[in-house]
């Protein structure tokens, strides 16, 4: 149902150009070195108006921007990741692709959201995220490659392009996912949200149950490259949910659409704090997805089932605490919204989530438990001390980058020429 009233439109807005808005005023107040101040602020905003308008149930609506709740959900996560960025070498840069991946992701019309609208803020956030220059320039410009195949997919449209653009958003999820907590990670959300828009067209198809194993596969590679290869962060681990969002979305077994919304939400938070006890927010996501495979039929069930077991086994093996911890607000905001959603999900009304009352009812008897349990430790006089907790939850990432690289430059030209590549393979008048 479309709410649209007045303050719910101006919140939009000011949701929408806040980035862009903060650093322009930074610039003609000319404020040295506050570049980075003027864009946290600008984030910090914008987040607070999606949340503002999705907790509300307004839905407003202003030329070709029209979010539904997925929509508002996202932008909440695109201002949060920029918000647990680190430090980049060009915040305006970083300020405007935030702006315009919240436009392609809150376009389109009541009750009709925009497919391209994600895939042109996909593009445009990628190539100005290239100039930020935190990242590792092979990964954007692979991603920015992954980008004009799900643009290409969107362009051919059916079964097949359906598939093709699914497949390509969850190979963008985990490449972006790997750069948590640098400005690449903005793109995740946007990434998800075509996915899980995309997904209907194939659902519960044939087609549906080899997509899901491609992509199963995708999460269980990730996993095992974090295990093999030193070099990637052990945050990356929160980018194997991502792949699982997807395949719930599908709905190769019934009732596995359940799990979808609640997973993504769940790569968020997972990213957000990067510590491998984040991975907890993924448990009722979890939950409805295993249910639904235990009592499914058909060759996907134990397939997926094995990839399921596959990932699980791989992250439990490679999630070790971090060296280091250095808790922030946004970190606060990022733990509050992952305790809220293990224990209440069903309170998350856009994420649709089938819990039962077990669940319910187990979470409850887990919560009183750890009380319990923490209050016995109090009363044997046992220290207790929040930073063994912290290095689990948080894991800091300031090591230096190759991101700086003489060929950074070349690779960010690649990377909009591509961006411009994909926005020419959709001449489309849904947006």
């Amino acid at each position: 149902m479309t709410t649209s009233t007045g303050w719910a439109e101006a919140v939009l807005v000011i949701t929408v150009l806040a980035p862009v808005a903060a650093i322009v005023l930074a610039v003609g107040i000319a404020l040295p070195g506050d570049d980075h101040r003027w864009t946290t602020a600008g984030c910090a905003v914008s987040a607070t108006g999606a949340l503002v308008l999705l907790v509300s149930g307004q839905h407003p609506q202003i030329a070709r921007l029209a979010p539904d709740d997925l929509a508002l959900a996202a932008s909440t996560a695109i201002a949060l990741l920029a918000l647990g960025a680190r430090a980049a070498a060009s915040p305006p840069m970083l300020a405007a692709a935030v702006t315009v991946a919240l436009c392609g992701v809150t376009a389109g019309a009541p009750g009709e959201p925009s497919i391209v609208g994600p895939v042109l803020g996909l593009a445009a956030a990628v190539a100005l995220v290239a100039v930020v220059r935190d990242t590792a320039p092979l990964i954007v410009a692979t991603i920015a490659v992954g980008t004009v195949a799900v643009a290409a997919g969107v362009r051919s449209g059916g079964h097949g392009g359906a598939s093709v653009a699914l497949v390509g958003a969850a190979f963008v999820t985990v490449l972006a996912a790997i750069g948590a907590r640098r400005a690449i990670a903005i793109v995740v959300p946007v990434a998800l949200t075509l996915g899980l828009r995309t997904a209907p067209a194939v659902a519960s198809t044939s087609t549906a149950r080899w997509v899901a194993v491609v992509v199963g596969c995708a999460a269980v590679a990730l996993v095992i490259a974090v295990l093999l290869v030193p070099r990637f962060p052990a945050m990356a681990f929160g980018a194997a949910l991502g792949p699982w969002a997807l395949v719930a979305a599908l709905e190769p077994v019934p009732g596995t659409a359940g799990a979808a919304r609640v997973l993504a939400a769940a790569t968020v938070l997972a990213l957000l704090l990067g510590g491998p006890l984040a991975l907890i927010a993924s448990v009722p996501g979890a939950a409805v997805l295993v249910s639904s495979l235990a009592d499914g039929q058909g060759w996907p069930r134990p397939v997926l089932g094995v990839l399921v077991a596959l990932t699980l086994a791989g992250v439990l093996r490679g999630a070790s605490a971090g060296t280091r911890a250095r808790l922030r607000p946004v970190d606060g905001v990022a733990l509050a919204l992952a305790v809220w959603l293990v224990v209440r999900p069903t309170a998350w009304t856009w994420a649709h989530a089938s819990l039962d009352r077990a669940y319910d009812e187990g979470t409850v008897v887990a919560l009183a438990s750890g009380l319990i349990a923490t209050a016995m430790l109090r009363a044997t006089t046992v220290p207790s001390s929040l930073t063994p907790v912290a290095t689990w939850l948080v894991v800091d990432d300031e090591a230096p980058t190759e991101a700086r690289s003489r060929i950074a430059t070349p690779v960010a030209v690649v990377t909009v020429a591509l961006g411009i590549a994909a926005a020419l393979l959709l001449r489309s008048a849904r947006l």
